[in-house]
């Protein structure tokens, strides 16, 4: 009996985890409310779980303010651009599939191609934004860079939100509602081991942000 009330065991871990997660995406949704925030807001909650996914999370709430105020302005640029940049090939893949042409099918492949590589650059943009300090310009290269050279991992993390969206869509819609944290958690594991490729391993005394060059070094 007492070994179920230690605070080590897994199962009250995994409460305290689930609880975690209630938290990050109640503060996740509170402040993507303005829409054009959802970048500052993402980088923020990716903070917060590359920290916890080493075991270094602090108080959940004053890390994803901090984190939240002091990513603001690059990362709401970028979610902009990047946010007209996806509706531009929604826009190109639903001409494609709707217009019944040689070139419309030409173009259907082209855009699938680059829609899967803007899905691993705009799952693991802000990532770097959480960790990277440096210019938009520089940020934007350096993902590429990052993409390229490790895109099975990467993509990897798209298929992990792709299946909970559609666990959330099909199956129990209030995951949706209650956890999207968890899915940027469970990528954090795998995206810590790309971090740590580029010596951006994270430190309890970092402040949000480490410097990187656009060599990756």
């Amino acid at each position: 009996m007492d070994r179920f009330f230690n605070l080590n065991n897994p199962i009250w871990k995994f409460v305290g985890n689930m609880a975690d997660f209630f938290i990050l995406s109640m503060l996740w949704y509170l402040c993507s409310l303005p829409l054009f925030t959802i970048g500052a807001s993402t980088a923020a909650l990716y903070y917060v779980t590359l920290k916890m996914a080493s075991e270094q999370e602090g108080k959940i709430t004053q890390q994803f303010f901090q984190a939240f105020r002091e990513n603001f302005r690059q990362s709401t640029l970028i979610w902009l651009i990047t946010a007209t940049i996806g509706i531009i090939l929604s826009i190109d893949l639903y001409y494609a599939l709707h217009a019944g042409t040689d070139f419309a099918s030409a173009m259907l492949i082209i855009s699938a191609v680059v829609g899967v590589l803007y899905l691993c650059m705009e799952t693991f943009i802000f990532v770097l934004v959480a960790r990277v300090r440096n210019t938009t310009t520089a940020i934007v290269r350096i993902t590429g860079g990052m993409v390229v050279q490790n895109f099975m991992p990467i993509f990897t993390g798209v298929i992990v939100y792709a299946g909970f969206l559609g666990a959330g869509l099909f199956l129990f819609w209030p995951l949706l509602v209650l956890f999207p944290g968890m899915p940027a958690y469970l990528n954090s594991l795998l995206y810590n081991r790309i971090l740590a490729k580029y010596h951006l391993n994270l430190v309890d005394q970092d402040p949000p942000g480490s410097s990187l060059d656009e060599s990756g070094r």
